[in-house]
């Protein structure tokens, strides 16, 4: 066993000790008070459980499409796949500014005919038989799960109300760029609400996120099919007056899209 390491939390050597119990210290990883065996850096004061020095440096988890990174956050936070509020270490993607915490990232994986776990959702889906009598909508795109016997079948999870078509829980992107926000890959989150402007609708708990730019898209909202048009547009105000909300300019001229709600106000090049 070795008695000290250079381990990638910390800049100096740390110094494997064991203590019985100090109510006084916390380890930096876990914030829990120091019990067994620990790592120090009697310098700067910092300690750290052996059990949290073993965790891997840098993970793939299923709720996120990038690498995941260790790293020691001195504030509190908010995991991205669970959304509980957690402090000292995370999982994290630096550039997307996503933040998982440990104990997410060790739970068991789920896989069964009947139960899976899917990165639409934080709890395991169940697989739901048609039944005339449940009709629920589709957190992705927004259909009905069940209007008759012979439709396709669906996961869910009851207790969230959160239903989810098969076909469209393995069509779904975890990542996508789109042209709102083209600057930055958008990357898919579950239970936030939608924040875009010009869109009144419900949202479906599932939203495409940058958290660079702290912009984010309702899913229903970013899989609209598009289409293009070669119909004039005739504008009832002066389009000096009309801005694009995609990139900020004023003055559009005609083609461009609008909205078909005149109160959203929503008009793209």
């Amino acid at each position: 066993m070795s008695t000290k390491i250079q381990h990638f939390l910390h800049c100096h050597l740390l110094w494997l000790l064991g203590v019985s119990q100090d109510d006084q210290l916390g380890c930096r990883g876990c914030c829990k008070r120091i019990t067994g065996s620990i790592y120090v850096c009697f310098g700067c004061d910092f300690y750290l459980h052996r059990s949290c020095a073993k965790l891997p440096g840098e993970i793939r988890d299923l709720f996120h499409p990038c690498p995941l990174l260790l790293t020691i956050l001195d504030y509190e936070y908010i995991c991205n796949a669970c959304f509980k509020t957690d402090s000292g270490l995370s999982n994290r993607c630096k550039r997307c500014e996503f933040d998982m915490h440990v104990e997410g990232t060790q739970r068991a994986t789920i896989e069964t005919e009947e139960l899976i776990q899917h990165f639409t959702h934080w709890h395991p889906l169940k697989l739901l038989a048609p039944n005339n009598h449940l009709e629920v909508g589709c957190a992705i795109y927004n259909k009905l799960c069940f209007a008759s016997a012979f439709d396709s079948f669906a996961y869910g999870c009851q207790d969230c109300n959160f239903f989810v078509h098969h076909s469209c829980m393995i069509n779904i992107p975890r990542q996508i760029i789109h042209f709102f926000h083209p600057s930055c890959p958008l990357v898919l989150l579950t239970d936030v609400p939608c924040q875009y402007e010009g869109f009144d609708e419900a949202s479906s708990g599932l939203a495409f996120h940058c958290g660079k730019c702290k912009f984010q898209l309702d899913v229903k909202c970013a899989l609209l099919p598009t289409v293009e048009s070669k119909m004039p547009i005739r504008f009832n105000i002066h389009p000096t007056s009309i801005q694009c909300k995609a990139c900020g300019e004023h003055g559009l001229l005609a083609p461009c899209f609008a909205c078909s709600k005149r109160s959203c106000a929503f008009f793209l090049h």
